[in-house]
C-alpha cells in the first residue's frame, strides 16, 4: 500500500479502506451473509448501496463515498472520526488528498469494526407495540406468547447488530389487595426488559438469570436456540407483606427454527402465583407492550419487522 503523505492515491489504498477484508463494507453493508456465530455474523449493518471496488484512478465522489460511509458508522457508535477525516469532503476537480497516515485512517476503520455493536444516544425510535391485556382471570399462572418476525435470518442480524433490541413492557393494575400491589410493584419498578445482540437487562432491580442470554453466543452469555431459554426472572420481593415472596415473573425466547433460517423469534412471558392461598385475580389488570428500541439515525435498520401476539393462557 503506498498511501502516504504527499503521494498518489492508488487503487489498493481505497479498495483496502473500502472493500476489502477488515475495511468499510465489513461493518456497513454485509460480507459475512448467512453467518450465524460471531465473530462473522455480529459484522453488518446491511446498508445499500455498498462501497464497490475501483479498478482505475479514485475519484472525488468516491473518496467522498468513502468519508461518508466512515462518519455515518462513527455518527452511530459515537465513534470519534473527525479527525482524522477532514470536516469537508473532498471537491470534485481538486486533487484527492491523502489526510493522514495509513495507520491512523486504518486504525479509525479497524476501531469501527471493533465498535460495531455501539449504538450512540439519540441514534434510536422507540417503536411503540400494541398493547395487550389478559381476556380472562387468572389464579396460579397467566402466560402470554409472542412472535416477532425480522423477514429473513440477515435482518435479524442487522437489527441485533445495529445495537437495536426487543423491549417488553408490562403494567400491572393492581386491586386493593396485597398480591397485586406487589405485582404492580415488580412491573413498574423492573420493567421494561430488553434484549439486545448479547444478553437482556432490566430496566432495574437485576435478574435472577445468571449471564441471562441475547441473540448471539458471546460467552458467557449464551445464544437463543430452538428451545425456550430463561432470559429473566424476578421475584415479587414481598413488599405487600411476607406472603407472596414466591411468586414470580420469567421471560423466555427461543429461535422459531435453526439459525440461518428465518428470523423469527418466540417468546413467552409468564407470572407465576405460587402463594399456599392464590386470590383469582381479573381480567385485563395485566398489559404488555412489546416495543423496538430501533437504530434509525445515521444508520437504520434496513428490513422488515412483524410482530403476532400468541395471546394469553389464564390458570
Amino acid at each position: 500500500m503506498t498511501y502516504i503523505l504527499g503521494g498518489n492515491i492508488q487503487t489498493t489504498d481505497y479498495n483496502t479502506f473500502a472493500t476489502a477484508s477488515n475495511g468499510m463494507n465489513q461493518v456497513y453493508a454485509d460480507l459475512f451473509s448467512g453467518a450465524t456465530t460471531l465473530p462473522n455474523a455480529g459484522f453488518g449493518y446491511g446498508q445499500l448501496p455498498a462501497l464497490t471496488s475501483v479498478s482505475g484512478n479514485i475519484t472525488a465522489a468516491q473518496w467522498t463515498n468513502l468519508f461518508q460511509t466512515i462518519r455515518k458508522c462513527g455518527t452511530h457508535q459515537g465513534t470519534t472520526v473527525v479527525p482524522p477525516l477532514p470536516v469537508a469532503d473532498p471537491i470534485i476537480g481538486n486533487t484527492v488528498a491523502v489526510y493522514n497516515t495509513p495507520s491512523t485512517l486504518a486504525s479509525t476503520i479497524a476501531l469501527l469494526n471493533t465498535n460495531k455493536f455501539n449504538l450512540a444516544g439519540g441514534q434510536t425510535s422507540v417503536i411503540v407495540g400494541t398493547p395487550f391485556s389478559n381476556p380472562a382471570p387468572w389464579t396460579t399462572s397467566l402466560v402470554y406468547t409472542f412472535q416477532v418476525d425480522f423477514g429473513s435470518w440477515n435482518n435479524a442480524r442487522y437489527f441485533f447488530n445495529s445495537g437495536s433490541s426487543i423491549s417488553v413492557t408490562g403494567v400491572y393494575t393492581p386491586a386493593p389487595t396485597p398480591d397485586e400491589v406487589d405485582w404492580q410493584a415488580l412491573f413498574s419498578t423492573n420493567f421494561p426488559v430488553n434484549m439486545n445482540w448479547q444478553t437482556t437487562t432490566p430496566a432495574s432491580g437485576g435478574n435472577n438469570v445468571v449471564n441471562p442470554p441475547g441473540f448471539y453466543l458471546n460467552a458467557p452469555y449464551p445464544a437463543l436456540t430452538t428451545s425456550y431459554q430463561d432470559l429473566y426472572i424476578k421475584y415479587v420481593g414481598g413488599g405487600a407483606g411476607p406472603y407472596y415472596v414466591t411468586n414470580f415473573a420469567k421471560i423466555e425466547a427461543k429461535l422459531a427454527n435453526i439459525a440461518g433460517t428465518n428470523g423469527k423469534i418466540d417468546f413467552r412471558v409468564t407470572l407465576t402465583d405460587a402463594d399456599t392461598f392464590p386470590v383469582i385475580k381479573a381480567a385485563g389488570r395485566m398489559t404488555y407492550t412489546i416495543n423496538r428500541i430501533q437504530s434509525a439515525g445515521a444508520i437504520a435498520y434496513p428490513g422488515s419487522y412483524a410482530f403476532t401476539s400468541g395471546g394469553f393462557v389464564a390458570i
